[in-house]
């Protein structure tokens, strides 16, 4: 099961060599502007809102196999950004991040020494490949990513979150991020917006992003100012019941009742369809296929794509790559809708 940092699985590798667009960014030219510009049109973008989709996401986005790895749940590797988003799919991905003295900047690796082959060792490289894709398809519906801060909260964590906005901003223009303050708008609060108001429409998300922080423990309250809100951020919290920045939801467990309470109160949830593996390797389908059922907006997976000698695979059912949401879609919305395949290259 073994591959090198280089070495994707063989699907995806002969798919994007048959293409000529291997490597960090994935296909076609670094210049968004190269191809010229690309026209779309959604007649229901001023209706159907961003939390009324499900799309299809990969878990530890970055992952690449360490040779001889010999831990059945870190036997998986994941093709570079650009080939997930352009050939695969994806919409939604997971970066662990850690913050580089040295250089003074956020790499992205699993577990230092042990696991830490990546396909975009640098956040900043990171974020450059879903930024040069996204701007190549400004029809696609709203990208999403997970950070989840993998080294504790530093002693001065003002001067941390400084660090990691101005990486991000460094890739993905302040008017290409939907943050906590565009989606609370003038209510008090950004439960408040949510609850009367609903998430923008996918019209107003259409060619963005949406950052939120996969981390419920110390990082978190000080990220929320002291667990109260998210004025000035970027990105959004994993959020608790009530809280003033409630809002998008990580619950693993795509059994859990608490995901359909979530989706019809109008957060966002991410659930996992798959995990270590043991659903893959015995070809067993029925967490997955709960994850679609559940409603949860995004569903993360290690197979979104064919792997040779693995029997298991994570598509939208419909999808195109996504689709309406089961639980709260409105009546007659298509994949479509959401996003056409016909508006993406």
């Amino acid at each position: 099961m073994a591959r090198s940092e280089t070495s994707y699985p063989a699907t995806v590798r002969l798919l994007a060599v048959g293409l000529g667009c291997w490597g960090l960014l994935g296909c076609g030219s670094d210049d968004p502007a190269a191809d010229g510009p690309l026209k779309f049109d959604y007649p229901r973008d001023a209706e159907i809102r961003i939390n009324q989709l499900q799309a299809k996401g990969s878990h530890n986005s970055y992952h690449v196999e360490t040779e001889g790895m010999t831990v059945k749940a870190l036997q998986y590797t994941h093709a570079p950004l650009g080939v997930q988003l352009a050939e695969q799919g994806v919409r939604k991905v997971e970066l662990d991040t850690r913050f580089d003295l040295e250089n003074g900047e956020h790499y992205v690796v699993h577990i230092p020494l042990i696991d830490e082959q990546s396909n975009c060792r640098r956040l900043v490289d990171c974020l450059k490949a879903l930024s040069v894709w996204s701007k190549k398809n400004p029809g696609h519906h709203p990208l999403f990513v997970q950070i989840e801060p993998k080294d504790g909260l530093p002693q001065d964590p003002e001067t941390r979150f400084e660090a990691l906005h101005a990486e991000i901003l460094s890739q993905w223009e302040r008017s290409r991020i939907l943050t906590p303050d565009d989606v609370r708008g003038g209510a008090a609060t950004l439960r408040e917006a949510l609850v009367t108001g609903g998430w923008p429409t996918l019209g107003q998300a259409r060619g963005k992003v949406v950052f939120y922080v996969d981390e419920s423990g110390p990082w978190r309250d000080a990220y929320t100012h002291g667990d109260k809100h998210l004025e000035g951020r970027l990105m959004f919290a994993s959020s608790k019941a009530g809280a003033d920045y409630e809002a998008a939801y990580v619950i693993n467990d795509p059994t859990s009742a608490e995901i359909a309470v979530r989706v019809k109160e109008g957060f966002i949830v991410r659930t996992r369809a798959d995990a270590d593996n043991v659903e893959p390797f015995a070809a067993d389908t029925s967490k997955r296929d709960t994850a679609f059922a559940s409603g949860a907006q995004l569903i993360s997976t290690d197979y979104p794509a064919p792997v040779e000698g693995v029997n298991y695979l994570v598509e939208i059912p419909g999808g195109t790559p996504s689709r309406c949401n089961p639980l709260v879609a409105p009546a007659g919305c298509t994949s479509e809708d959401i996003e056409n395949p016909a508006f993406i290259r």
